[in-house]
């Protein structure tokens, strides 16, 4: 059936956890969304929960790596040819690793920066111009609290996190005449995947109760989008973080920060 707004929201990582969170929340409003994810099996699934769910709302389901050269101008490739107009574009997808940064393997890492940092710079670039031409569009970014804070034992995902937060920054006064919004939502951890993919099931951070509830962030950072804000910050435990990076020395900081990211039997 056609949708009942009009509008489609391309959401990267869409097959679980925030990103499928999201999804929900532009469909319950009545938006088309194209669900992009790596996986095709958990992919089909999530789009058919959607579907199922919100039974007026156009679903188009995009399997691809966006972690591999080229993979963010073949996805963008592939909307066009579906005949998609992207009025809302959510950068959700990307992964981290735990551990010290001389044992960690660097072919994930640089995966994880192609993911993280390079395929939302292109999605940006691509749909932001085309958004701009138009005069109508919006842009949400996932960063991290991680981005306020040093991360021992993260230090690349941390380090994508304060680039998006920093990069996403400045395109908000590059473009602040324009009429197009980018929104930077910075969630604490959340129940996701994350910790599962990234080695950290066992850390103390992922067994305590800091970990946040993946749609109370989704939903707030889907009003953050629609309201045109510049920062979210989902939760009071986003504001905590975000406070102990103004407020205690950066070496103060790493150290907290190592001490949660530790196994529990430590």
């Amino acid at each position: 059936m056609e949708n009942i707004s009009g509008k489609t929201a391309l959401i990267t990582g869409a097959s679980s956890g925030i990103g499928y969170e999201l999804t929900k929340c532009f469909a319950r409003d009545g938006h088309s969304v194209v669900m992009v994810a790596n996986h095709e099996d958990k992919l089909q699934q999530a789009a058919q929960q959607i579907s199922t769910e919100f039974p007026l709302v156009r679903v188009e389901a995009i399997s691809i790596d966006l972690s591999k050269d080229g993979a963010a101008d073949r996805l963008y490739s592939e909307v066009q040819d579906r005949g998609l107009q992207v009025e809302y574009l959510v950068n959700d997808a990307g992964f981290g690793e735990r551990g010290p940064f001389l044992d960690t393997e660097l072919d994930k890492e640089i995966a994880m920066i192609h993911l993280n940092v390079i395929a939302l710079v292109s999605l940006t670039k691509r749909y932001l111009r085309e958004m701009v031409k138009r005069g109508s569009g919006k842009i949400m970014q996932l960063s991290s609290v991680a981005a306020f804070l040093p991360h021992p034992l993260l230090a690349v995902y941390a380090g994508t996190k304060s680039f998006i937060l920093s990069f996403s920054e400045a395109l908000q006064n590059e473009i602040k005449d324009t009429g197009i919004t980018i929104t930077v939502l910075c969630p604490p951890p959340t129940e996701t995947n994350f910790f599962e993919v990234a080695n950290m099931e066992n850390s103390k951070i992922a067994n305590s109760s800091q970990v946040q509830a993946a749609d109370e962030v989704a939903q707030a950072g889907y009003k953050g989008l629609m309201n045109g804000d510049a920062r979210v910050l989902p939760t009071f435990v986003a504001k905590m973080y975000a406070a102990q990076g103004i407020t205690l020395p950066d070496s103060w900081n790493a150290s907290i920060v190592h001490k949660q990211l530790e196994d529990q039997n430590k």
